[in-house]
């Protein structure tokens, strides 16, 4: 009998959807364009549509762009329930006249609470899908390695996990604000301390990804926009990669030093497969330039990519539709 199997792996910056049989066919900005006037709420795009519309002259004055989504759980239900509906029209094929209810497995943070996980699941019913199956981001990687039991890590924009995950599910594991928002962050405090500049965190962002490198030697520049905290008027500075280098190592570090905790808790008979499979480190920031090297230098362990880290955690999800006996095992 023919299914409908996906995975939503929705984070702070982008939603990956997959469908079984097909891979990934989904990847768009966790974000909704909307005005709010009271109680009421009018919505206008979401993805990459959201953005466009916010560029746009004839948009709505009062529209803002919203994260339904931060630190790895749903801040912003009814938000979430309309953007999802709209990514799900936009992914999935047209309903038939004898299409199955979809199987739906949603990927979550392992540090995830019950009330956190119960929210999770009423959002998803009110869009149609009933009875998900919620799997933590490292369970899903782990369908992708060969190694009975692997340290990963998923270095996110809002919220990152390290966990060790053997066939039984995970064996220790936490998630942590060592992320993307994290440097962006430090970017927003280091641009108004130096240059008397503020900026906003999505300008911070786009800063990072530009000239943001975890190689200390690497010499770009980029010009920033912003407001003068003295005077209030528009102003602008020219920021080198030399001077974010530091910002982005500093998180870097912390997120190192999670890592060799979560290593250290370990049970002895299990560190030589570990020490062998290596570090697999997906999730956006993975894909940043020179952040394996430095977390392979800080940690004397081999740091593995994959392919299109930021699509991991969702094929991953997926593989287990395959082997549903070691899935039910895991979680």
């Amino acid at each position: 009998m023919f299914t409908n199997e996906i995975v939503i792996d929705m984070g702070y910056t982008v939603t990956v959807i997959a469908l079984h049989g097909k891979g990934v066919v989904f990847k768009e900005p966790t974000v909704v364009a909307l005005a709010r006037q009271g109680r009421k709420i009018k919505y206008y795009a979401s993805g990459y549509e959201a953005k466009r519309y916010m560029r746009s002259r004839d948009r709505d004055p009062m529209a803002v762009l919203v994260h339904p989504v931060k630190g790895g759980v749903i801040e912003d239900s009814d938000v979430t329930i309309w953007m999802l509906k709209d990514f799900l029209r936009k992914a999935l094929p047209k309903k038939g006249l004898f299409t199955p209810r979809p199987e739906v497995i949603a990927t979550i943070a392992c540090g995830t609470s019950v009330v956190e996980r119960k929210n999770y699941e009423n959002v998803l019913a009110e869009v149609g899908l009933k009875s998900p199956i919620l799997m933590e981001a490292p369970i899903a990687v782990s369908s992708q390695l060969s190694s009975d039991y692997n340290l990963i890590a998923t270095f996110g924009a809002s919220v990152s996990d390290v966990a060790i995950v053997g066939p039984n599910g995970i064996i220790t594991g936490c998630s942590v604000t060592m992320c993307g928002n994290a440097m962006d962050e430090k970017i927003c405090a280091y641009v108004a301390e130096n240059y008397r500049l503020g900026i906003s965190k999505a300008h911070a962002e786009e800063l990072r990804v530009k000239i943001g490198s975890f190689y200390s030697g690497q010499m770009m520049s980029a010009d920033v926009y912003g407001r003068n905290l003295v005077d209030n008027k528009p102003a602008q500075a020219e920021i080198t990669s030399g001077e974010i280098s530091p910002l982005l190592l500093s998180v870097a570090s912390s997120f190192a030093m999670v890592i060799e905790s979560v290593s250290m808790m370990c049970p002895d008979k299990f560190i030589p497969d570990v020490y062998n499979a290596g570090i697999t480190l997906c999730g956006g920031i993975a894909a940043a330039e020179g952040v394996a090297d430095f977390l392979s230098d800080r940690l004397k362990m081999r740091v593995l990519v994959p392919k299109n880290p930021d699509e991991t955690i969702a094929l991953g999800a997926l593989a287990f539709f395959d082997d549903r006996d070691r899935m039910y095992k895991m979680l």
